[in-house]
């Protein structure tokens, strides 16, 4: 059996960080192709901490401010058994500080059209958060603060995402970060986190910048220092070695762009994401197409067989056992049936053999009525079972999986209570328009949506009433 954790079924323990575990997850009602997402929980010793909590869920509220395609999504967030969680996106992968190291544990470089692809979607990532707004236009004032290459997660089918906003400054942190000094992974601060100054998107640029750098090259900037004292120290008065002296055959252009990126001074430095991204993308424009280069879901998975395989099977695994929950869920009602249709058979069967004693002349035509009324008995389960197991055949049904944001709220169908609470999935008639209410305390949302192959997802942003 799956451990239970409030609405979810633990799976896997994916990883254990300075305040959190993560875990690979299912909700108890989302249909098996939907599955697995990550269930964050804070650790039970930290639980009772008020700031480590606020800060918790703060990076909740952030997140549910961003929906892109670059930003790990949440889908829930709450407390259950003294622990505060956050259910989100489950990525299939690795992060970009493991793909880093396989690298060089193997000797090896990343391509160049890998590179400027993994950087260029993380500053898409980037520019949307910096650029988030609250339900009343507001800008959030969103800056991540800790992007290093471990924060970069990279699927197995090539998909790039931003994770982790738990140090993430906006509108809405400050007065809860209060004076809580330095934070954020050393060798990639930029040099207003160092002395303390106020930070802005631009801070982040720098940190990408840093990222690239090292991609790039293949050496650290500062991550080979001795100490954070160092470190900070370097960052704020130590020259970059340009990166075209570490590189004679860069690109002159490319450089320029790791370069600017890394420029002490903010004002000289890129002003937004999208602009550092737009100058990349024409570098990558500008490659020669080789049919014989790489494509990144390729390349990661062998980098990575041996964990592409450990977690497919660990997947497939909690699919079966999911599945076989379900059974067992079931077996009461089709053992049931298979009591009754016994006790059916055994009167059948005693009826029979007094009818042989009394009329044992027409056995022949007892016999026979016998057979009919097995193969009729016989029917009638099969029409019993399909009746349970399956939906009017003539209808095409769609599995649409329903989200919202906050989770937890019921769901009306053309009017009617579904029974249901987000997350959760619906089966709906496909093609068929319907109108969906959602319900949460003092919070609406309403939609239509005509389900089909291509729409099988709904996310609602619920507002107040």
């Amino acid at each position: 059996m799956l451990e239970k954790f409030d609405n979810y079924q633990l799976l896997s323990k994916i990883a254990t960080g300075g305040m959190a575990e993560i875990f690979l997850a299912k909700h108890v009602n989302s249909p098996v192709n939907s599955m697995p997402i990550a269930i964050k929980k804070v650790l039970k010793q930290y639980s009772n901490n008020p700031t480590l909590v606020k800060m918790f869920l703060a990076e909740a509220r952030i997140i549910c401010n961003i929906s892109h395609e670059n930003i790990v999504k949440i889908y829930d967030f709450g407390k259950f058994e003294d622990q505060y969680f956050i259910a989100m996106e489950y990525v299939f992968g690795q992060n970009l500080g493991a793909v880093i190291e396989k690298l060089k544990e193997k000797g090896l470089q990343m391509p160049l059209n890998l590179t400027i692809e993994i950087i260029s979607a993380v500053l898409c990532g980037l520019d949307h958060a910096h650029n988030a707004q609250d339900r009343n236009g507001n800008f959030l004032n969103i800056v991540h603060l800790d992007m290093n290459p471990n924060n970069i997660l990279i699927s197995y089918e090539g998909k790039i995402k931003v994770v982790d906003f738990g140090i993430a400054n906006a509108n809405y942190t400050k007065k809860l970060k209060g004076d809580a000094g330095i934070q954020g992974t050393y060798a990639y601060l930029s040099p207003e986190q160092c002395s303390g100054m106020v930070v802005d998107r631009r801070s982040d640029i720098f940190s990408v910048g840093i990222i690239l750098y090292e991609m790039l090259s293949g050496h650290p900037l500062y991550k080979n220092l001795d100490n954070d004292m160092a470190i900070m120290n370097s960052i704020l008065y130590d020259e970059i070695e340009p990166i075209n002296e570490l590189m004679p055959d860069i690109d002159p252009n490319l450089a320029k762009i790791v370069m600017k990126a890394l420029e002490k001074n903010q004002n000289r430095r890129y002003a937004t994401a999208m602009d550092m991204r737009e100058d990349l993308q024409l570098i990558y424009n500008s490659l020669e197409f080789d049919p014989n280069s790489e494509m990144l879901p390729a390349f990661m998975k062998k980098l990575f067989p041996a964990h592409f395989i450990k977690m497919t099977k660990i997947i497939e695994q909690a699919q079966t056992e999911y599945l076989m929950d379900e059974l067992f869920n079931n077996i009461g009602e089709l053992e049931d049936i298979d009591l009754e249709e016994n006790k059916k058979a055994e009167e059948v069967a005693q009826q029979k053999e007094k009818s042989e004693k009394q009329h044992e002349k027409n056995k022949a035509m007892f016999s026979k009525i016998g057979l009919i009324s097995g193969i009729v008995a016989g029917l009638a389960v099969i029409v019993l079972i399909l009746k349970f197991l399956f939906v009017d055949p003539e209808v095409e049904v769609e599995a649409v999986t329903v989200f919202s944001s906050p989770g937890g709220a019921h769901i009306f169908v053309d009017g009617e209570d579904t029974g249901k609470v987000t997350p959760t999935s619906l089966q709906l008639e496909h093609g068929k328009k319907y109108i969906i209410d959602f319900i949460k305390d003092n919070m609406i949302g309403t939609l239509e949506f005509t389900p089909s192959s291509e729409n099988r997802q709904i996310n609602m942003q619920l507002k107040p009433r």
